[in-house]
């Protein structure tokens, strides 16, 4: 049979660099998953993982070298000994200089880490590499944060290229140090969403709910006082796994080669949406990105329901009579009890049998951009209390905004049958009016 290729769509220069940051996050995550932060320190300057860390640093000791030459002032002592095979430039080594001299060597150090921004470094021109700077220098404090949290090593390549410049050039040993205060205390490494990255004018903190701190779990748990068994396994005869497709198997999502488990960060939200979820990656429509996790527990033992999601059993079970299992996610949970609520979400919660228990997985209705912040829908259920729940989504079909434009309609309405009726030359209400209404805004959504 005779196939025909499809010329992919052009992909703008914006998309591409975007796409390039995304990478960047995805390669420092890899080398965490590799193991590059267990590596012996001392092992870092001989170990093949490390050896375009070293090119960079390489990179930027020639471009620091040159620009002393041009400057004349000391010049550092030796040099790196590229052989006549070498792909670089004195335009590629000073790139790599001036991101240390406009981001910082800790930021170089880091980057350095990733093959997207060497290979960007190489190939982009001018105008898209001063492009990927400037994305790079907003997103600066959760590329360190992503890169410090997987705990990581942006000391050591430091250490490399210190040995080899004068101290009358730059102390990279004082440099160290200085940087040093900044670092993260102590984190479990398996818990990678442990702190919300701040607005531009916050600080570092740690997700809490009043006033307690919020722990990562990476499955449901129950209390064995409360629940004889675990109440999310379910009946062996229906337990069809919506991964694999077998009965009675072993999966779990945190394996499932089908789940997504997407790169995000927990991000300070603007208004009063507070913490929220941002991708770090493009998310197609109808991935299963995670399970939604927490405390099992029964509903008649909850009073707070803010993070509270019934565990819904899925086929013939769903209709049975059964007392109602929530997750509740207040103080133990997993990401995706950060999502925020919106009238036009680019999530869904899906009841699903994973392994032998019940689930609920979290699946994207649409696709979804790098830097895209992730939201969900909670359902009808959600927001019986409006004095409580009130939709900060800002969508153009908010729930409380719709609500909002009804009022303000219905008002003008009013007016206007109020000014029909009135004789003509009646004065008009002054001031910022619109026929003689009042401008209004809308309720904060």
């Amino acid at each position: 049979m005779k196939t025909f290729e499809v010329s992919p769509e052009p992909v703008s220069d914006g998309e591409l660099i975007k796409g390039t940051v995304a990478l960047i996050y995805r390669d420092f995550h890899d080398a965490w998953s590799s193991g590059m932060a267990n590596v012996d320190t001392m092992e870092r300057e001989i170990s093949d993982a490390f050896i375009g860390v070293r090119e960079v640093m390489d990179f930027a000791l020639f471009g620091l070298k040159h620009k002393a030459l041009e400057s004349k002032s000391s010049v550092p002592r030796g040099s790196p000994n590229y052989g006549s095979n070498t792909p670089f430039s004195v335009s590629v080594c000073t790139r790599f200089t001036g991101v240390a001299e406009s981001h910082g060597w800790m930021m170089l150090s880091m980057l350095a880490y990733s093959n997207a921004f060497r290979n960007a470094c190489y190939s982009y021109d001018q105008a898209s590499w001063a492009r990927l700077m400037q994305l790079i220098r907003q997103n600066h404090v959760s590329l360190e944060l992503f890169f410090k949290v997987r705990g990581l090593d942006w000391q050591s390549p430091l250490q490399y290229i210190g040995r080899l410049v004068p101290s009358a050039v730059f102390s990279f040993t004082g440099y160290i140090q200085s940087q040093a205060s900044r670092e993260l205390p102590a984190i479990h490494h398996d818990n990678l969403h442990s702190y919300v990255v701040p607005s531009s004018d916050g600080s570092l903190r740690r997700p809490s709910y009043q006033g307690l701190l919020q722990l990562g779990i990476p499955f449901n748990e129950y209390d064995p006082n409360t629940f004889a068994q675990d109440p999310s396994l379910c009946n062996t005869n229906i337990s069809i796994c919506a991964s694999c497709g077998n009965n009675g198997c072993d999966c779990e999502p945190a394996s499932c080669d089908n789940v997504t488990r997407p790169l995000v960060e927990l991000n300070h939200c603007s208004g009063n949406k507070g913490t929220g979820v941002r991708s770090l990656q493009r998310i197609r429509k109808g991935e299963v990105l995670d399970e939604y996790v927490g405390e099992l527990k029964y509903a008649s033992a909850l009073t707070d329901l803010t993070y509270a999601l019934e565990l819904e059993h899925p086929g013939p079970e769903r209709a049975t009579n059964r007392d109602a299992i929530l997750i509740d996610a207040q103080l133990h949970g997993n990401w995706t009890r950060y999502i925020n609520a919106s009238c036009n979400p680019s999530l869904k919660f899906m009841p699903a049998i994973v392994g032998r228990r019940y689930r609920m997985m979290i699946v994207a209705t649409r696709d979804i951009d790098v830097f895209e912040e992730l939201t969900i829908g909670y359902g009808a259920g959600y927001w019986l209390n409006p004095d409580v729940q009130v939709c900060e989504c800002n969508e153009l079909d908010c729930r409380d905004g719709a609500a909002a434009r009804k009022e303000h309609v219905q008002e003008m309405w009013q007016f206007l049958i109020k000014r029909n009726s009135q004789p003509k030359g009646t004065p008009q209400p002054k001031g910022n009016t619109h026929q003689g209404l009042k401008y209004r805004p809308w309720k904060k959504a």
